[in-house]
């Protein structure tokens, strides 16, 4: 049995820490695991097609595509997270779209403002902002939130600042604090007209990065 076939049989397994040793395995094996893989996304499991999606969306192949568009439709919440998330790396076009309508689904259990689309949003820089502005206002508290992390990583991110690695300097940190403050110090959780006029700011910011 073929590297391939071996991670798959290991996917399809009901064991979870199984599925995650071939999940990691079809990673490393990487493009040339795509049309097996694609075969899970059929399977009746949600759990099974959660995990095919992810490890798709991790290998990031532009070919990878359809299966992603496809993927916003499962009734599976983080099955379309991944889908939303496999779009962002591949630079697709309907990235933002896709990212925007899945940025309440599959929050991590450990930090529940966290979700794949507030991660691709975040990465996406001042392209994502103007869509994310409009979510600042949102009536649902979690949406609220979603968008700030995401604006914030954005913001974060023109500073200097790496996942996993933190900001360049300590000057780099204070800078984007203060760039916060100066926008109005938005909060998903405080009152409307306070978080209306912090928009407000963020958008003549926006205005005035693109100039």
């Amino acid at each position: 049995m073929n590297s391939t076939n071996d991670a798959i049989k290991k996917l399809r397994s009901d064991d979870v820490l199984t599925q995650n040793e071939g999940v990691q395995e079809l990673i490393r094996i990487g493009r040339p695991a795509l049309s097996e893989l694609v075969t899970v996304l059929d399977d009746q499991s949600a759990g099974k097609r959660a995990q095919a999606m992810y490890a798709l969306s991790q290998i990031g192949a532009p070919e990878s595509a359809e299966a992603f568009k496809k993927g916003l439709s499962d009734e599976d919440e983080r099955v379309k997270a991944y889908a939303a998330a496999g779009l962002s790396r591949i630079n697709d076009p309907d990235a933002l779209a896709a990212a925007i309508q899945t940025i309440n689904d599959a929050p991590d259990e450990a930090h529940l403002d966290l979700t794949p689309s507030v991660f691709a949003l975040g990465g996406m820089g001042l392209s994502a902002v103007t869509a994310l502005l409009d979510l600042l206002n949102n009536d649902d508290e979690n949406t609220r939130l979603h968008a700030q992390r995401a604006l914030e990583m954005i913001v974060a991110g023109r500073h200097g600042f790496e996942a996993g690695k933190g900001f360049p300097t300590e000057a780099a940190r204070q800078d984007t604090e203060a760039e916060w403050q100066a926008n109005g110090n938005y909060n998903y959780a405080a009152p409307a007209a306070e978080r209306l006029a912090a928009v407000e700011k963020w958008r003549e910011w926006l205005r005035n990065e693109k100039q």
